[in-house]
């Protein structure tokens, strides 16, 4: 009787853990959601703002510039020369808002994965996430911060983790570390895409998972103006080609 007592005890304490765990997930699932319906709403709303008149704008230009075409060209080259200085300002302004939407990336994933964590039970602190990136630099650290967060989650067993973001004049660092029990694979798929991103920018990748010493990764980027150099001097044949 006794024995049949703790049995059924038992089964009930892993069923309600087992709840409790899928709720934590639903809740965490819908954070999500409903943070990508919030930013898909402010991206619409922003583009909004920013081309419908603009838009307008060239379209009453141009309408006039053609009336204008037969009895004043000079008038109509007037309006034309604005609509191409208009044309040219929506296009900074709409590189300057896609800017500022990939920036937001990564304070997005820091906040996706103290939510995540902490929904598991493990404590997360970080530091350093108040630098502006290139928004290549940007997503590329703020996917592997998604995939160093979920495979915390899901594989390492940990109590506590940290993320950090170093920024000097080499170029951009970022480390996740947690306590949990390591050994974890350094070849799997998320980390592949993600050695393969921080490569494709000049970066590299390093796993440090010693079993029962915790995990610890170290993805650096070089610094975004020698980035570029190396891109444009990659791009001079091409472009030369082109001319020719």
């Amino acid at each position: 009787l006794l024995m049949g007592l703790a049995v059924g005890i038992s089964n009930i304490a892993v069923r309600s853990n087992m709840l409790k765990n899928s709720e934590l997930k639903l809740s965490h699932d819908e954070v999500r959601r409903l943070a990508a319906t919030a930013e898909r709403e402010r991206i619409g709303r922003d583009l909004h703002d920013l081309l419908g008149h603009t838009l307008s704008l060239i379209a009453l230009k141009s309408e006039l510039a053609g009336k204008l075409l037969a009895r004043d060209p000079v008038a109509a080259r007037r309006e034309i020369a604005d609509v191409e200085r208009i044309t040219r300002d929506a296009l900074a302004q709409v590189r300057s808002a896609v800017s500022g939407m990939r920036a937001a990336g990564l304070v997005g994933e820091l906040a996706s994965a103290r939510l995540m964590l902490e929904c598991a039970g493990v404590r997360f602190s970080y530091s350093g996430f108040d630098h502006e990136l290139p928004p290549a630099q940007e997503t590329c650290l703020a996917l592997a911060l998604r995939e160093a967060a979920t495979n915390t989650q899901r594989h390492a067993g940990a109590t506590n983790a940290e993320a950090a973001l170093v920024v000097d004049d080499q170029g951009v660092r970022l480390t996740v570390r947690d306590d949990g029990h390591g050994g974890i694979a350094a070849h799997g798929n998320g980390l592949n895409g993600m050695r393969e991103r921080a490569e494709s920018l000049g970066g590299t990748l390093r796993i440090d998972a010693q079993r029962g010493q915790g995990t610890l990764l170290t993805l650096w980027l070089p610094d975004a103006a020698a980035a570029n150099v190396v891109s444009l001097a990659g791009a001079q044949p091409a472009t030369r080609q082109a001319s020719a």
